[in-house]
């Protein structure tokens, strides 16, 4: 199961230990969405949507396209 995502501003981002680091598209081959790239306090990437703050692969149609 999995928990709900618990930011809902970039200020909680930043008070957990997230860092923004750009916005740009998503490579996705049909998605093209605006979204933020922030790092999270373990060093790995995360993808934000715009406005939401939700994180992206919740709603990429290509999700498929970016697991390992």
């Amino acid at each position: 199961m999995n928990k709900p995502w618990p930011y809902k501003s970039d200020g909680e981002l930043r008070a957990a230990g997230y860092v923004y680091e750009t916005t740009r598209r998503c490579y996705g081959k049909t998605c093209g969405a605006t979204i933020e790239i922030w790092r999270m306090p373990n060093g790995k990437m995360m993808p934000l949507d715009v406005g939401t703050m939700e994180p992206h692969f919740k709603t990429c149609p290509d999700v498929e396209d970016f697991r390992k």
